[in-house]
């Protein structure tokens, strides 16, 4: 399978978390949801009704996600302020119609990305667009403040390896349901997320899917039920199961 491999980094970002509310906290990595409105961003599909989501979706796409950095996270205040008329002012505040919300973020988040696009125009387009350092619309990490720069690495082709029994150093994140068993090794940080994996033009989450990875980015030791691999022998797990492309 042809697969157009990037990076993509940022000083912040903020992936906010579904069960976080007052206080929100942020994934450790690109949840596959906001990878989507990433693709959009570069290629310039709208956000209009979700207009992006009806080409690339779970579907038509296909990524794995390397850390590339160690995840940090930081806490710190933002203050919000209520642009939408006088509908929200606290009553026990001189200040007005305004608040300060702790968030947490993502520090200097290095992620790499490997895609495929079964749509073959939007590939060629994306792969043009990267390539030429270009996007439509602005790229961020989760949040319009944490504004992110995408920088091409390779197009490449990687061959799908079926796996039954043989331990393998993978070096991207693994969606938890692929792994048979998980050699822990010393001085490794492992560390699993769940994630909304599949969402429609109506942005209603319809599965869920558990994540592993090793917080400072080193490759994971296990037995997968396939994985992907290239010529230089780099190990990869998409995070949807399309084997017969």
């Amino acid at each position: 399978m042809n697969v157009l491999v990037f990076d993509i980094r940022a000083d912040f970002g903020h992936f906010r978390k579904i069960y976080s509310t007052s206080s929100p906290l942020t994934y450790s990595i690109i949840p596959p949801t906001s990878f989507f409105g990433i693709l959009g961003a570069i290629i310039g599909l709208g956000k209009e009704e979700n207009e992006y989501l009806r080409y690339v979706n779970h579907e038509t796409v296909n990524m794995a996600i390397r850390i590339m950095s160690p995840v940090r996270k930081m806490r710190m205040g933002l203050n919000h302020v209520n642009t939408k008329g006088n509908i929200w002012v606290p009553k026990q505040r001189r200040e007005g119609a305004r608040t300060q919300i702790r968030t947490e973020f993502l520090r200097f988040p290095h992620f790499r990305c490997y895609v495929h696009v079964k749509e073959q125009s939007l590939f060629h387009q994306l792969i043009d667009y990267v390539q030429q350092h270009r996007s439509v619309y602005t790229v961020c990490m989760g949040l319009s403040e944490c504004i992110a720069d995408v920088h091409y690495v390779s197009l490449e082709e990687f061959r799908l390896v079926n796996n039954n029994a043989e331990t393998v150093s993978i070096v991207s994140v693994i969606p938890e349901k692929y792994v048979t068993s998980l050699c822990i090794e010393s001085g490794k940080e492992y560390r699993k997320e769940r994630f909304a994996f599949q969402i429609d033009e109506e942005r209603i989450v319809s599965d869920y899917e558990e994540v592993l990875f090793e917080a400072s980015g080193e490759a994971i030791r296990a037995v997968v039920s396939h994985y992907w691999e290239n010529k230089a022998g780099e190990r990869i797990v998409f995070l949807y199961d399309h084997r017969k492309e």
